[in-house]
């Protein structure tokens, strides 16, 4: 099992025009919404344009099967702007259930931890918290009400099992949402960014060359799987996902993992 967390806002694309108001949505699970990276594009980044024996054999070719399987990358943690502390780092029981069964599914520990299910206007938050404010926690436009420590055994968990040595960071910004909450950020809380092209003589904006691109902020935290053994590509402490490479979009780096 493999984690990644984006430190640049992320564009998987869909590669169509959604004819709404965004018009570059990012690609979306389609029974949950939620946002995903497809394995494609990770299996694309880590062959590198590779064409050689070795890259075939690992990522497969059209006369040959991979070796190397790949799957999507997974919402784990969605980090949302909060009133105090900053920033939280999001997640609801249905996510963490997905979670246990892969880990089931991998042979791999499975989370020991119960995952309790919070009421649609309360947040779950371990005794350490940093994002609780008037025994609330305020996220956006939506207040909460702070329950300290019902979430004690999942955030010291998780914080070791994604963020290793860097548990502290995540533990005192972690809160577990219902899953209509959750739901809610994960259409709403993303990142739209305004995009131009510029006239080269003029530099005014070009006549029908306005549009609206979807992104999943820096911070996120996804879950994947990778099945093969041995396999070095798999070792890259950073990745680049989607467009927009050269103003640093898509950077990923890889976190803890089995």
């Amino acid at each position: 099992m493999i984690f990644w967390q984006a430190l640049t806002p992320v564009h998987p694309g869909t590669g169509q025009d959604s004819s709404s108001v965004i018009d570059l949505p990012v690609a979306r699970e389609a029974a949950t919404g939620f946002p995903v990276i497809p394995a494609s594009s990770l299996k694309g980044v880590l062959r590198d344009g590779r064409d050689d024996e070795q890259s075939n054999r690992l990522f497969g070719s059209l006369e040959n099967a991979a070796e190397l399987t790949l799957t999507d990358a997974r919402l784990l943690l969605l980090p949302v702007r909060s009133y105090a502390g900053t920033f939280a780092f999001l997640t609801c029981p249905l996510v963490l259930e997905r979670l246990k069964r892969d880990q089931k599914a991998l042979g791999l520990p499975e989370l020991k931890a119960p995952i309790p299910n919070p009421g649609q206007t309360e947040a779950l938050v371990p005794k350490n918290t940093q994002i609780v404010h008037a025994n609330q926690v305020i996220l956006e436009d939506i207040d909460l009400s702070a329950t300290v420590g019902g979430a004690e055994a999942l955030a010291q968990e998780l914080g070791q099992l994604v963020f290793g040595a860097e548990s502290s960071y995540f533990v005192g910004r972690f809160a577990l949402v219902s899953n209509e909450v959750f739901d809610y950020f994960c259409e709403m809380g993303l990142e739209v960014i305004a995009r131009v092209r510029l006239e080269n003589e003029s530099k005014t904006v070009a006549n029908g060359a306005l549009w609206y691109e979807e992104a999943i902020p820096a911070e996120t935290v996804f879950s994947s799987f990778a099945i093969g053994n041995g396999f070095e590509e798999l070792n890259r402490p950073y990745i680049q996902i989607g467009g927009q490479a050269s103003v640093g979009r898509g950077l990923l780096r890889r976190l803890g993992g089995e």
